[in-house]
């Protein structure tokens, strides 16, 4: 169960040193901007009303030449869906006003006070991931899809290994594509196959190319695998598709 194990404001401040965190540390950006410098070597620029959220283990700088201030959080236990530092905007306020009422109850004396931070914690952590789905989506899907585009008429192309290599876990990441494209990776990138296969074996007569010369160029190793794939899809095989599109030879 994910549970708050710290929260705060930060006064006006210019630097925070170099540091990293056991938990998952959420920052909302209440004032001013800044730069959180990863020390892999990636920056990412902030301002007012955004979101930073930064997994455990990830040691980092927090900069500004004018100032920020913001209101920051620690969470234990999350099991997030997503693997990497990231920064979303805060829609309509909606994560500044939650955090706000989140310090006001970790002060408060009321009997249920655990229950209630248990409460704001959960909605919280479901905010930042319904503003994944809204900010980050298509930035990712759109990475994917392009990679798959790109690598098509590669039989050797991992697409769980790029997959792997995105900063959503690989589950999550098909759940988002298939809500954005309507299927899976997998299910697309078989299509785009598919389709330069009908192209391949619709070619004019003189260009024509042996079923197994398709299947290859479309990123099928096995063109026995191809043939009964591309029968699946369309109803007919390769050599009968192309019977009913292309005119005999001579």
């Amino acid at each position: 169960m994910a549970t708050l194990t710290y929260i705060g404001k930060q006064a006006k401040s210019y630097l925070i040193p170099a540091h990293s965190h056991a938990d998952w540390e959420i920052i909302c950006c209440t004032h001013g901007s800044g730069e959180i410098n990863l020390h892999d070597g990636k920056n990412l620029r902030y301002g007012g009303g955004d979101i930073l959220v930064i997994p455990p283990g990830v040691r980092h700088t927090n900069s500004s030449e004018t100032g920020f201030k913001n209101i920051h959080v620690n969470i234990s236990g999350w099991v997030a869906p997503f693997k990497a530092f990231f920064k979303v905007a805060d829609v309509n306020n909606a994560v500044g006003q939650l955090l706000r009422q989140l310090i006001l109850a970790s002060v408060s004396e009321m009997k249920n006070k655990n229950v209630v931070l248990q409460n704001y914690v959960d909605l919280l952590l479901n905010l930042i991931t319904g503003m994944i789905d809204i900010g980050h989506q298509s930035e990712y899907v759109e990475k994917l899809k392009n990679k798959l585009i790109e690598n098509f008429g590669d039989g050797d192309f991992d697409t769980a290994a790029y997959m792997r290599t995105l900063p959503l876990t690989p589950e999550y990441l098909r759940k988002l594509f298939i809500k954005e494209m309507g299927v899976s990776p997998l299910q697309f990138l078989t299509r785009i196959r598919i389709e330069n296969a009908k192209k391949l074996l619709s070619a004019i007569p003189s260009n024509r190319l042996k079923v197994d010369a398709v299947a290859k160029m479309s990123g099928f190793s096995d063109s026995l695998y191809f043939s009964r794939l591309f029968k699946k899809h369309l109803g007919v095989s390769p050599s009968d598709y192309r019977k009913h599109t292309t005119p005999p030879l001579g």
